[in-house]
């Protein structure tokens, strides 16, 4: 199977250094794939659960916030000690704890036990991704923006994986426990593959961890000139990224639109998605990363407010096409780039950047929705925060050609 993924995602045509081999490059990249489908799968069959075992709404939803609160903790303690200490045992434990929470999931008998579930998942999410993340990156430094593209391509082939599998699960009758179980299992098989990984050592293995050196690494991130322009352009992604949240409610409140359209039209657009980042691709051996997301941003910025305006579901479920393949870019591109300008502490910025969840980014919004209308914040909120990123990343102080040397 090895021989195939490096054939289909032509990962040999990368550059990589030598640390890092074939083997492992594959498996890293299914990082993000297996915390799409193992999250996918606990949203998707929160209401199975919550009716199998007699939860009420408040329940369920302490489940989502023990995943989210340990995953706030754990995440940003990760990120430091990806700079640090050995790779292999936080890419191990995140695949197994994957396995292990969504096994609870599957059998549990009570709402303790589910939370239980929940918080390991949150407890392993971040040492699997972001330590698969940082590798890569470290790994490809003159392919920055193509391993991540790569990487964002599959996670989302495993965002449509997930409800693909529960609709042909109650389709045919299949136990809705087995996904659950199926997916643990795969993750604890995962696990196991990735401890014969080889990987390269931390950047700065002679250092010793704690919390006095997790801090001053903060520090440096946030005064680095190299940094702070990436950093303040996944924070203005975040914001972009609202409409997520938001847009599904806006289609039935104000559109007048079905359950049912919201998911036609959300399946619609992750399939642009993906085919925008395999036009990414393309798009990288001829011009540098920032160039695209300018360029992409540019072309969101004329087609967000034409699907938001333009009257008719079906016309909306026509535009969301071009509009999602050319926001797609902006995530791998700026995700990696943000990893790539600190090379020896790219850890502790993936840290640093976790702690975007905590801003209340959401609730914010729901603030303003409430007093402006949905429709006029969307289009306020998408219009000012890409034409902020936009003038950010043309400032921006990241030349990837000091990388490309040193391969």
């Amino acid at each position: 199977m090895i021989p195939w993924f490096l054939e289909v995602l032509r990962l040999r045509a990368l550059r990589r250094r030598a640390e890092l081999d074939e083997r492992s490059t594959v498996l890293l990249l299914f990082a993000r794939f297996a915390d799409e489908v193992g999250s996918g799968l606990l949203i998707v069959l929160g209401p199975t659960l919550r009716h199998r075992l007699g939860l009420s709404v408040v329940q369920l939803g302490w489940c989502f916030q023990a995943l989210y609160s340990v995953a706030a903790v754990v995440e940003p303690l990760t990120g430091g000690a990806i700079d640090l200490v050995r790779r292999r045992p936080l890419l191990v434990w995140g695949a197994a704890g994957w396995g292990a929470g969504l096994l609870l999931a599957a059998g549990a008998p009570n709402f303790g036990w589910l939370l239980a579930g929940f918080a390991v998942v949150g407890a392993a999410s971040g040492p699997l991704t972001a330590t698969a993340d940082v590798v890569l990156v470290e790994s490809h430094p003159a392919d920055v923006e193509r391993i991540a593209s790569r990487s964002t391509a599959i996670d989302t082939v495993g965002a449509l994986l997930a409800p693909a599998a529960v609709a042909l699960a109650g389709r045919f009758g299949v136990d809705h426990r087995l996904l659950l179980v199926l997916a643990g299992g795969a993750a604890l098989w995962y696990a196991l593959a990735l401890h014969d990984a080889v990987l390269p050592p931390p950047p700065r293995s002679g250092t010793s961890p704690g919390v006095r050196q997790a801090l001053q690494d903060v520090v440096r991130v946030l005064r680095d000139r190299r940094a702070r322009p990436w950093l303040a352009a996944l924070v203005l992604f975040e914001v972009l990224d609202l409409a997520e949240l938001f847009e599904p409610v806006w289609l039935v409140d104000v559109v007048g639109a079905s359950q049912t359209f919201v998911a036609v039209h959300a399946v619609t657009g992750t399939a642009a998605s993906f085919v925008g980042l395999v036009l990414l691709d393309r798009w990288l051996r001829r011009h540098d990363g920032r160039t695209i997301v300018l360029a992409c941003g540019l072309a969101g910025l004329v087609l967000y407010p034409v699907w938001l305006l333009t009257p008719g579901t079906w016309n909306k479920l026509a535009l969301v096409v071009p509009r999602d393949l050319v926001l797609a870019p902006l995530w791998p591109i700026l995700r990696g780039r943000a990893l790539a300008a600190l090379p020896d502490r790219a850890g502790t910025l993936a840290g640093v950047t976790s702690l975007l969840g905590l801003l209340p980014l959401a609730g914010a919004f729901a603030w303003v929705a409430q007093r402006a209308g949905l429709t006029r914040s969307l289009l306020l909120v998408h219009v000012l925060a890409s034409v902020v990123l936009l003038l950010v990343l043309r400032g921006g102080d990241l030349d990837v050609e000091e990388a490309r040397d040193a391969v």
